[in-house]
């Protein structure tokens, strides 16, 4: 990999860039990844301030082929040639792998489910499966009156998030990009005669032809020059302000439990849709880091408005006694096993549709990816990319 110059990012790349990427987590990766591969040669300079509890390094990557809304459909829809791409798979091939799924839910639930299925198709879960589940969770599976059990035909896919935002950004910086870490973007003049000028926290400034911001939860950049827009200034810490002067998303604490305890080597996912709640069996040699072996246990956190850096109680006693009663609902025979694992924040619109907007020429926006970053970044590139093309 190119070592990075921090002092001189425009020398590196040899003049103004072709697109600035304001977030270096999995959706500023993307995206940047995408413009490399759309423009080959392109100068593509990385900003990110360096946080390290983000989204992208709390996600436990699972690539769920639902779409909830029709926006979400179109991003996966939209994603699904960039994510195929020959070049983009040899990247993440080592960071992917793919696990049988059982998903246990209500009549109404699995039928809006299987109609909202991109690139796959759900069917009923065979008895094998049904038999590893319930081995693998202790032997219960607390089931409603009314519900069923379906799979998705082919399993899911798991991506080691951090490791892929690694590898993409390392691949831009290797065909000749740039990557600048530790200062902030605190604004953009975009009447510049020779391109739009960012001014960084440590008071440097760079310069580009285009700006995509993927800055997760945290607030964005001022944007200057006549159609001035401020996103986030003089709210609080967890919320963003647009130019109507309401709030178009919240920040939410993301959350998983750890299990302490060895599963099958067949072990199935095991989703519960209607409680927002999923177990990711995790085997030590799945690589990259991001377990070592047992499982995880994805909850849904009533925690809202949480700063975006997760604040001094990241996964205290109140996170974990909140996973705790959440899994004994479904999963009694695992909360014993159960351990404080991962949390982070990431921004959520209403319907947890992700924003991609332009708001100002030449700046678009890629945010409140609503804890789906790791499935939906690569619609939201291609949205990004598509708002910016000449």
């Amino acid at each position: 990999m190119t070592p990075a110059d921090p002092a001189t990012p425009e020398r590196a790349i040899g003049g103004a860039a072709d697109l600035a990427v304001v977030g270096a987590g999995i959706v500023g990766a993307a995206i940047a990844f995408g413009a490399l591969t759309d423009r080959p040669g392109s100068r593509i300079l990385v900003l990110d301030q360096g946080a390290g509890n983000t989204a992208t390094h709390g996600s436990l990557g699972v690539l769920a082929p639902w779409a909830a809304t029709p926006g979400q459909r179109a991003l996966l829809e939209r994603g699904t040639a960039r994510f195929h791409h020959p070049r983009l798979l040899a990247l993440l091939r080592p960071h992917l792998r793919r696990v049988p799924v059982l998903v246990a839910a209500g009549a109404p639930t699995l039928e809006r489910l299987a109609r909202s299925t991109v690139g796959t198709t759900m069917g009923p879960a065979s008895p094998r499966t049904v038999r590893a589940a319930r081995v693998a969770c202790g032997g219960d599976l607390l089931l409603w009156p009314g519900d069923g059990l379906a799979t998705v035909h082919g399993g899911i896919a798991v991506l080691d998030t951090a490791a892929a935002d690694a590898a993409l950004v390392g691949a831009v910086v290797d065909a000749g990009g740039h990557q600048r870490t530790g200062a902030r973007v605190t604004r953009i003049d975009t009447a510049r005669p020779r391109g739009q000028r960012l001014r960084l926290s440590d008071g440097s400034t760079v310069t580009a032809r285009r700006t995509a911001l993927a800055t997760g939860p945290w607030p964005g950049p001022t944007i200057g020059s006549g159609a001035a827009r401020r996103t986030g200034e003089g709210a609080g810490a967890g919320t963003r302000i647009d130019r109507s002067g309401e709030t178009p998303w919240r920040t939410k604490r993301m959350a998983a439990l750890h299990i302490d305890r060895e599963l099958p080597a067949d072990a199935p996912m095991v989703c519960f849709p209607d409680d927002d709640l999923f177990l990711l069996p995790t085997p030590a040699d799945s690589g990259g880091g991001a377990s070592s072996g047992g499982a995880w246990v994805s909850l849904r956190s009533e925690q809202w408005d949480v700063a975006p850096h997760g604040g001094p109680d990241t996964f205290g006693p109140d996170t974990l006694d909140e996973g705790c009663r959440v899994l004994g609902g479904r999963l009694p025979r695992l909360v014993a096993a159960a351990r404080a694992g991962r949390a982070g924040v990431d921004g959520y619109t209403a319907d947890r549709t992700p924003l991609t907007d332009l708001p100002a020429p030449g700046v678009a926006r890629a945010s409140a990816a609503s804890g789906a970053g790791a499935r939906l970044c690569w619609g939201m590139a291609d949205r990004v990319l598509e708002l910016l093309a000449p």
